[in-house]
């Protein structure tokens, strides 16, 4: 299994191909792959890390970015910081959402001419227990993943059919979105986890913010259940729910 960032796509301008194919990257997404996205513009380069990804069925897949922090609007820099929710794939449109002070929002997503698209993989997570919505194994075992949250692995938690948790709808295409996690906890016979803001999205592919966007806060548990807050960006206060869900736990084969 390969420990490094290894290049399984790269896009010209035009989005045609390089190298690699959008397959590869899905592949390695299912397997709960970290993704990073290298652009060129004719001012600047940027490498985007993104703290969720949405690996869904053949080469379907996107990078989400759940709390970019930005420092200018609309090229002059803000007066105040405000978060920014993006959306990349391999389409050449991206999503955009801001929701500054004041909870006001605004949709930036557009189209952009980038002069280079190469979307790079780490692979190096193995699933170390996965269960079905109701809790029950349906691959490895608690005990493990256990003993990996008492030495201190690094843990990622994949949720399958997690757009459409805002409506209960898991009628959408088959996925699997896989979260940061910060804070594993063993209590009362499971494995829970705190993990880093999540974006839920509509249960359609392909997908943008105009579908429909909510900002979560959530703990999911080996138990099925998820200790969930959402909220749309702009539309206070979060709105609570315990849903339930199929979950695979990973544990890191390197730092």
């Amino acid at each position: 299994m390969p420990n490094d960032w290894t290049l399984a796509l790269e896009q010209r301008a035009d989005l045609g191909v390089v190298t690699g194919s959008a397959l590869n990257v899905a592949q390695a997404l299912r397997r709960g792959a970290d993704l990073r996205l290298y652009m060129t513009t004719d001012i600047y380069e940027e490498t985007l890390y993104f703290q969720q990804t949405y690996a869904g069925e053949d080469d379907a897949f996107a990078g989400l970015m759940s709390h970019h922090h930005s420092y200018t609007h609309r090229g002059s820099i803000a007066e105040q910081p405000y978060v920014s929710f993006f959306k990349y794939d391999t389409s050449g449109t991206y999503s955009h959402i801001k929701w500054m002070l004041g909870n006001r929002t605004l949709d930036e997503g557009k189209t952009f001419p980038y002069g280079v698209y190469r979307w790079f993989v780490c692979d190096r997570w193995r699933v170390a227990y996965a269960h079905d919505a109701d809790g029950r194994k349906t691959v490895g075992d608690l005990d493990e993943l256990k003993e990996h949250v008492r030495t201190g692995r690094s843990l990622r938690v994949g949720i399958k059919q997690l757009f459409g948790l805002a409506t209960g709808n898991v009628d959408g295409p088959a996925h699997a979105s896989f979260l940061t996690t910060m804070q594993p906890i063993i209590q009362d016979g499971h494995v829970l986890s705190n993990c880093d803001f999540v974006l839920v999205g509509a249960p359609v592919w392909p997908f943008s913010w105009h579908d429909g966007l909510h900002l979560s806060m959530m703990r999911p548990s080996t138990s099925g259940e998820i200790a969930c807050y959402l909220a749309r960006p702009g539309e206070l206060p979060f709105e609570s729910s315990v849903p339930r869900r199929a979950m695979e736990w990973l544990v890191a084969e390197s730092c």
